[in-house]
C-alpha cells in the first residue's frame, strides 16, 4: 500500500523535533509537503532506516502506524456497505434494471447487490436491498437475507415475505411460524415478533405503505 506524507505531517515531526524523514517507493509526498518540508527545514532521505538516526526511524513508523489505522477504518466500513454512503455515489448501481416512463420497472434479480441490515444487534448476518420504493410507489419491495441470525422488530408497515430459499422463524405469543421455500407469509402492522434462520434464509418481501423491512423493536 502506498503511504501518503502531506503538508499537516511535516508540522507535526518538525514540532516533535524530528530533522529527517525516511521514504521509499512505495512513499508519496505531496508537492505541498516537500514545499512545507523546505519552509520548515525537514530533510526527505531515501537512505535506509537502519542507518539513520531513531528520530528519523520514528517518522518512517509514526506514518505506518496512521496508514495502518486508516486501512482498518476503511475495511471496516466496506464490511458494512457504507463507503458508498460516505463517498455520496455508489460506486456500481446496487441492481440493473429497465424502466418505462409509464412507471413500469423491471428488475434483473440476479444482479441485486445485497447491502448489510441495521438490526440493532450488533454484527447481525441480516442483508437487504429495495428495489422498489418511493416516489416511485406506494408500496416497497425488495430482497431480505437472513443467514444464521436472529433478530427482533415491531412492524409499522403490512409486510408479507415470499422464500425464495432457505426457511424463515417468526415468533410471538410463545409461538414459531415456520415458512419454507415457496411460502408466503404476512404480518401486520404493530406485531411485535423475532425473525430468524437456523440457515440462509433469502426472501422477496412488499412492504404498504412504501418503507423497508422495520428497523429494530424500539
Amino acid at each position: 500500500m502506498k503511504k501518503l506524507i502531506c503538508a499537516a505531517d511535516v508540522e507535526e515531526w518538525v514540532t516533535s523535533g524530528q530533522k529527517r524523514c525516511c521514504i521509499d517507493n512505495n512513499t508519496i509526498v505531496t508537492p505541498a509537503a516537500h514545499d512545507k518540508a523546505r519552509e520548515l527545514g525537514l530533510v526527505f532521505t531515501h537512505e535506509p532506516c537502519e542507518a539513520m538516526s531513531s528520530e528519523a526511524v520514528g517518522c518512517e513508523t509514526q506514518d505506518d502506524l496512521d496508514m495502518n489505522a486508516i486501512f482498518k477504518i476503511f475495511k471496516m466500513l466496506s464490511e458494512k456497505g457504507l463507503v458508498e454512503k460516505l463517498l455520496g455515489t455508489a460506486l456500481e448501481p446496487p441492481y440493473q434494471a429497465e424502466t418505462d416512463p409509464t412507471g413500469l420497472k423491471l428488475v434483473r434479480g440476479r444482479t441485486v447487490k445485497m447491502e448489510a441490515y441495521e438490526t440493532g444487534k450488533p454484527g447481525a448476518k441480516v442483508y437487504r436491498q429495495e428495489v422498489i420504493g418511493k416516489p416511485d410507489c406506494s408500496m416497497s419491495a425488495g430482497f431480505l437475507t437472513v443467514d444464521h441470525d436472529s433478530f427482533e422488530q415491531e412492524t409499522a408497515h403490512e409486510e408479507t415475505y415470499m422464500v425464495l430459499e432457505g426457511s424463515l422463524d417468526v415468533t410471538l405469543n410463545e409461538r414459531t411460524f415456520t415458512a419454507h421455500e415457496g411460502d408466503v407469509l404476512y404480518i401486520p402492522k404493530g406485531v411485535k415478533a423475532t425473525k430468524g434462520s437456523s440457515d440462509c434464509a433469502r426472501m422477496f418481501y412488499m412492504n404498504y405503505p412504501a418503507g423497508g423491512p422495520d428497523r429494530k423493536l424500539q
